[in-house]
């Protein structure tokens, strides 16, 4: 009785759909199609409130250089994807290599002089015991000793600091990422502490938004939310709420929230616009049927209905998505037969087989 009182919105879609079968459709009639089922169900569900946000990367960071030098070689280029550790820049290395040698020299001199100050020490100690040499020479004598001993840590100072250099050389990654500018070239002096290049990480990404003041105190970190990316239509995209800024914008009153959103396979882009759906909005009861029993055909949407072994299509519009349902508005009712698999062949009125259940087969409602 429920699909009778739902004919007069039917009868320009049948006449629609049918257009498109073959002329010979009216002298036979199809075969009964093998189709899986799924039903109307009404729940009382929060609205979501869809806020505008932008993307961008986990982690950025301009890659500065920890020593100063000529760049020799610049493997990283705009838009390379380089792993930890990969090579970034390398500098020369030619001088830190002579002044390393120099010390090492240095050290090796100091050394030498250091024993032998260390044996006349010894020798004007003994002899000063003896009383034939003065205090005085055994002063100069230990602060001769003292002198080398200094200009040993000195040279080894020296030695450390171009070890150093040369480690440092080399500029590399310190994550995984994409080269998104690059800040010198080869050739080029980099000083101490000067940007090399700058990266980002977006194996995951965040998303800002400003929340309205309204609407702050209905949501907290660790909750999650469905993102829609105006560049990827279609993909069904899940986040988290990573942060809640208690302080508001003093001009626009809205709190900045953070949304963070896997994404391993690099498909969503920093920069790229979003939409967050946030499910705080006022709660309202809704008819929901499985995403995929909505039928898109000739700027129309309808669902299939199975009444008495036959399919019959009835006109919907659709609204909040929820999980794997989404709400419709229409002539549907709860508890209603709808074709969730094999309808995009399916004819009005064409008879179909429900494979996927006793209960959908006897027509019994759950």
């Amino acid at each position: 009785m429920r699909l009778i009182k739902a004919g007069i919105y039917t009868t320009m879609l049948c006449a629609s759909l049918s257009l498109i079968s073959a002329p010979g459709a009216l002298a036979q009639a199809p075969p009964p199609a093998p189709v899986e089922v799924g039903r109307v169900v009404v729940e009382t569900l929060q609205r979501p409130v869809s806020l505008v946000g932008w993307v961008e990367p986990d982690k950025r960071s301009v890659i500065a250089s920890e020593v100063e030098g000529i760049i020799d070689t610049f493997p990283a280029k705009v838009g390379l994807y380089v792993k930890q550790g990969d090579v970034l820049a390398v500098f020369n290395t030619r001088t830190v290599e002579i002044a390393l040698d120099e010390a090492k020299a240095g050290k090796r001199e100091a050394q030498a002089r250091y024993r032998m100050a260390e044996k006349n020490l010894a020798r004007f100690e003994e002899l000063q015991q003896k009383g034939v040499a003065s205090m005085q020479q055994y002063q100069d004598a230990l602060t001769e000793k003292e002198a080398w001993g200094a200009r040993i840590g000195q040279q080894q100072a020296r030695i450390d600091s171009s070890e150093y250099s040369l480690a440092k050389s080399k500029i590399t990654a310190p994550f995984s990422g994409y080269v998104i500018e690059e800040h010198t070239e080869i050739g080029q002096w980099v000083v101490k502490g000067g940007p090399v290049v700058e990266m980002i990480d977006t194996e995951s990404i965040d998303i800002n938004i400003d929340m309205p003041e309204r609407y702050v105190n209905k949501i907290k970190s660790g909750e999650g939310v469905s993102v829609d990316i105006d560049a990827l239509p279609g993909m069904k995209i899940g986040g988290v709420i990573t942060s809640v800024v208690p302080q508001a914008d003093n001009e626009t009153r809205t709190f900045p929230v953070k949304v963070t959103v896997d994404n391993k396979d690099g498909v969503i882009k920093s920069g790229m616009v979003s939409r967050v759906s946030f499910p705080i909005g006022d709660p309202s009861t809704v008819k929901l049927v499985p995403k995929d029993a909505i039928v898109s055909q000739n700027n129309a949407q309808f669902v299939y209905v199975v009444n008495e072994g036959a399919a019959q299509p009835l006109p919907v519009s659709t609204g909040i998505a929820y999980e794997d349902r989404i709400e419709v508005i229409g002539p549907v009712e709860k508890g209603m037969m709808v074709v969730v698999k094999g309808n995009e062949r399916l004819m009005p009125n064409q008879p179909v087989e429900i494979i996927n259940g006793k209960d959908e087969k006897d027509g019994k409602l759950n």
